[in-house]
């Protein structure tokens, strides 16, 4: 889960190293990110420990015994009826799947499958504890989403997806062939997703942080502030360079009251993981509330260089842009998504909201225009071109061409 402080946005880090990168050798900077250490940033002072006991690793993945019992049953059976271990594996979690209803919530593993709901997450930390049973090797895969956005207590989210691999356990390696990967299967747990594109892989600890990371988010919106800062706590151990935790602590301590650890914080994320476009958005946000508009303006500059691959991250701050109503920036934002990934139908259709609500009608309908090439659903295609009679009036015979 990804949240930016909505105060209009996002906030982030220091210019120090931001602008020597460049000349500085590749040894010299990881020497400089390993120097970097978050925690002694943190203002412990500010937080007093949470009445609830903490989820604890074992916690988080642990089954009871009869949901072990059962599951075993079906591995089995699977087993028996000639597949392969990893493939058993993922019919007994497609048989669940069945069942389960997608729900926000970040469960653990006996939650999930008792409950017979979750999010994402919980159903990736469902998986693993299953696969641990098998004995089998599995990694975690970052999926590029659409965004969906959450508003909540002045705090944006976004969702995030993740996949879990599991390997295959008799394949043996040619030694005369080069693999990019491990045969195994993918479980991903809501296929249907459109517009969406795998990226990359990461470990258990990572997981774990991405784990810890969402209590910590739902304490956060419970304004429950110390138990989103122990949960915090724990994702940063687990994983000190998650620019995601760096960006909720950074975030917790100024909704404390403390800007200047805040921005510490940032700054040092930013040392860390110098392409962040959320650490750099929310940091731009706290140097503006400070007044600080020459230095939000370099980091803005800093943003519009980056070249992050992902046409999602630029469509967040699309949106996050016509949050704050910024027609100009949101635009930007848009016609990045459209460079990198022309197929993303939302950035035409945010670029023809605002040059619609600008009055700017040719444009608006040029954007109504381009989205009609890459959508392929028929009802979408009717929506789309009644708005674009709507602007071309009497126009009728383009449109029946498109």
């Amino acid at each position: 889960m990804k949240f930016q402080d909505n105060s209009i946005l996002g906030f982030i880090m220091v210019l120090s190293l931001f602008f020597s990168g460049c000349s500085l050798t590749s040894e010299e900077k990881r020497n400089a990110q390993r120097s970097v250490d978050i925690m002694p940033l943190l203002n412990d002072q500010l937080f007093e420990p949470p009445a609830s006991a903490l989820l604890s690793e074992e916690d988080i993945f642990a089954l009871s015994e009869p949901q072990q019992a059962a599951f075993l049953a079906g591995y089995r059976q699977g087993l028996a009826r000639g597949l392969k271990p990893h493939k058993a594996v993922e019919a007994y979690i497609t048989s669940l799947m069945g069942n389960f209803v997608y729900y926000g919530e970040t469960y653990t593993a006996a939650q999930a499958m008792s409950r017979e709901q979750g999010n994402c997450m919980s159903l990736a930390v469902l998986t693993t504890a299953m696969v641990r049973l098998a004995g089998l090797e599995f990694d975690y895969r970052k999926v590029n989403t659409l965004p969906i956005f959450e508003k909540k207590k002045s705090l944006l989210l976004s969702s995030s997806h993740v996949q879990t691999v599991i390997y295959d356990p008799e394949f043996v390696a040619d030694k005369n062939i080069l693999y990019f990967t491990k045969p195994g299967v993918v479980i991903d747990y809501f296929p249907s997703d459109s517009n969406y594109y795998a990226s990359s892989k990461y470990g258990y600890q990572q997981f774990l942080a991405m784990f810890y990371q969402n209590l910590a988010a739902d304490a956060l919106l419970e304004e429950d502030f110390n138990l989103a800062f122990a949960y915090a706590q724990r994702a940063l151990s687990a994983d000190k360079r998650s620019n995601k935790t760096i960006n909720l602590l950074a975030v917790l301590h100024r909704r404390m009251g403390d800007i200047s650890a805040a921005e510490a914080i940032y700054q040092a994320g930013l040392r860390l993981n110098p392409d962040d476009i959320y650490l750099l958005s929310n940091l731009v946000v706290l140097l503006k509330k400070q007044h600080r508009f020459a230095e939000a303006e370099i980091y803005e500059q800093s943003m519009r260089l980056l070249d992050d691959p992902n046409p999602y991250a630029w469509l967040e701050q699309a949106y996050l842009a016509q949050q704050k109503q910024d027609d100009s920036e949101a635009i930007s934002y848009f016609k990045k998504v459209i460079a990198k990934a022309p197929y993303v139908q939302e950035a035409y259709i945010g670029l023809y909201q605002i040059y619609a609500r600008q009055g700017k009608i040719a444009r608006a309908q040029l954007m109504l225009e381009k989205v009609l090439e890459w959508t392929h659903e028929q009802e979408e295609r009717k929506g789309y071109k009644r708005k674009l009679y709507q602007l071309t009036g009497d126009n009728r015979a383009k449109l029946a061409r498109l």
